[in-house]
């Protein structure tokens, strides 16, 4: 029986993605970098330091990197907030889980004032038991830190564990973990996700009460 959840955020329980993206061009396009379309492509959320260093290689120190991500990022929240809003049946699955008694987590790349605001609009930041952020782990994912230590916190073998993840790299890091995971069709096919390594995928969340049985 499962008794903890783990979620990722981003294109997990919101579709954000396409506010990143218009985050990432807004700043780009201010600070006159032409060269960043293709790279700007292959982007799925999460690992903004990355992409500032496929963009703008060894130029900048990586304390510069870090302040210029922390500047998109500002942007990001600029133009997300208000806009937030749930994948379909979220609310209406962590409801029940908490009724259930099961332990709600969230592990993301994102940082806190990005998770921040989106629960805190959402209305559901207090229903998580634990919430860790990328900019509070020395590894994100695929690196499975970030799950290892929600399991530990939620006292639970990992057996009793599963985790909701859009991305290749949050799959990648649950697989890391040993922990089962369900891939959400957001960012990448069903086909992907399976292939990832989750044990199925789905679209959002109407069927919430056939998803943890």
């Amino acid at each position: 029986m499962i008794k903890g959840v783990i979620f990722d955020m981003d294109g997990t329980i919101v579709d954000s993605l396409p506010y990143h993206h218009d985050a990432w061009q807004i700043f780009f396009e201010e600070n006159k970098v032409d060269d960043y379309s293709e790279k700007l492509k292959r982007y799925k959320g999460g690992g903004t330091l990355d992409l500032m260093k496929a963009v703008y290689g060894d130029i900048y120190s990586i304390d510069e990197l870090k302040k210029m991500s922390d500047d998109k990022e500002v942007i990001f929240r600029k133009i997300y907030k208000g806009n937030i809003k749930p994948i379909e049946g979220f609310l209406e699955f962590i409801f029940d889980l908490k009724s259930k008694k099961i332990l709600v987590g969230l592990a993301s790349n994102a940082i806190r004032k990005n998770v921040t605001l989106t629960l805190n609009e959402l209305g559901v930041h207090d229903l998580f038991d634990s919430i860790i952020c990328g900019d509070e782990v020395s590894f994100g994912k695929p690196n499975p830190e970030m799950f290892d230590k929600t399991v530990i916190r939620f006292n639970l073998k990992k057996d009793d564990c599963i985790i909701f993840e859009d991305s290749i790299e949050g799959v990648g890091a649950a697989v890391n973990a040993g922990i089962s995971v369900i891939g959400v069709t957001s960012s990448s096919s069903s086909d992907i996700l399976n292939n990832a390594g989750c044990i199925k995928s789905i679209n959002n969340y109407t069927d919430f009460d056939q998803l943890i049985k």
